[in-house]
């Protein structure tokens, strides 16, 4: 089915009901996107119409076996919505969604993303990779993707929100990220506007968020 926004309703879960639901699940996962930011930051520096959490390709089928039934979930691809099964092996398949029969309501998106044991791997262009260390950081009890890999996903066309995100992350970033983050921008995204964009060539006077 296409995806009709007027039909297909999103109430996204919380960032801790995500966690209540993921926790304890034998694999890895991590918040992603908008609320990964936020979750650094320790405020809710804008909207969410949504909310992401990654984990890698193998490990899916463990993750999506662990939930209730009541979360049924669809593969988001080409604007389309179609059933899981069938896409599974597709590697065009990124995206899943995860749909509340309860509530009849979007509530989830799982984003895959490559990797192995010992490094995350950015799988627009393998040649970018970070140890785990890096790439992921328990924040508030949650495992949480760090502002450089966030930024990194959002810089080869950013909207406006992905704006805010560079602007209002500045802080947290550390310098040696900063270093990582501008140098893979201009590696696998060089026609994009942050490739030399001086909020990554500057050391913010202070940091904040994660203690």
């Amino acid at each position: 089915m296409r995806y009709d926004p007027q039909r297909h309703i999103w109430s996204a879960l919380s960032v801790t009901e995500a966690r209540s639901l993921l926790t304890g699940l034998p694999t890895r996962w991590w918040l992603s996107g908008g609320w990964a930011i936020d979750q650094w930051l320790g405020f809710e520096s804008r909207h969410h119409g949504d909310i992401d959490v990654s984990t890698l390709r193998p490990a899916l089928p463990a993750l999506l076996d662990g939930m209730s039934a009541r979360f049924r979930p669809f593969a988001a691809m080409n604007g389309r919505l179609l059933p899981l099964p069938e896409h599974l092996d597709d590697p065009a398949l990124h995206n899943i969604w995860l749909h509340d029969k309860n509530r009849d309501r979007w509530v989830l998106q799982i984003n895959l993303e490559d990797g192995d044991e010992t490094v995350w791997r950015y799988r627009r262009d393998p040649r970018i990779t970070l140890p785990w260390s890096r790439a992921v950081a328990l924040v508030r009890g949650i495992p949480t993707g760090t502002p450089a890999t966030q930024l990194l996903w959002k810089s080869r066309d950013p909207r406006p929100r992905d704006e805010h995100d560079l602007t209002i992350s500045h802080g947290v970033l550390r310098a040696e990220d900063r270093r990582w983050l501008r140098e893979a921008i201009r590696t696998a995204h060089p026609q994009s506007p942050w490739a030399r964009d001086p909020r990554l060539a500057q050391q913010p006077p202070t940091a904040r968020g994660h203690p």
